[in-house]
């Protein structure tokens, strides 16, 4: 199953694309809390090579947005994530997306805040590089 299939399973809402605006303000209220506003952080999936997007580009972005807004990897609350596929539009929690999308690639939430988050080292040197 792959990396897009298994995100896509997780989200806790969606809508189709041309749905998009009415549905992320329709999210954003649903979530907000003690008066203040969520967050909709956007990622559209490319057609080539989704799941490599999800855990090699849109991953340490994410990180280092949350880490920035100090917010702990598995309690993002006000925060979620549009992901765009091809198959519409998917929303889910972003701080639960960003642990899930690390465990694919074997990191847990300390490796991640080491590599990605604000003062972050990035990925490790490859041999011969």
């Amino acid at each position: 199953m792959s990396v897009v299939s298994q995100v896509m399973a997780r989200a806790f809402d969606r809508a189709s694309a041309p749905q998009a605006n009415e549905a992320i303000e329709r999210v954003r209220q649903a979530r907000a809390q003690g008066g203040r506003e969520s967050v909709s952080y956007e990622i559209a999936l490319p057609a080539l090579d989704p799941d490599a997007f999800l855990l090699h580009k849109s991953l340490p972005k994410l990180v280092y947005f949350l880490h920035c807004r100090g917010l702990r990897l598995g309690a993002t609350p006000g925060l979620f994530v549009s992901l765009f596929t091809t198959e519409g539009l998917y929303f889910l929690d972003a701080g639960e997306l960003a642990l899930f999308l690390g465990s694919q690639r074997g990191l847990d939430e300390a490796e991640l805040i080491r590599r990605y988050g604000a003062e972050g080292v990035g990925e490790p040197k490859s041999l011969g590089g």
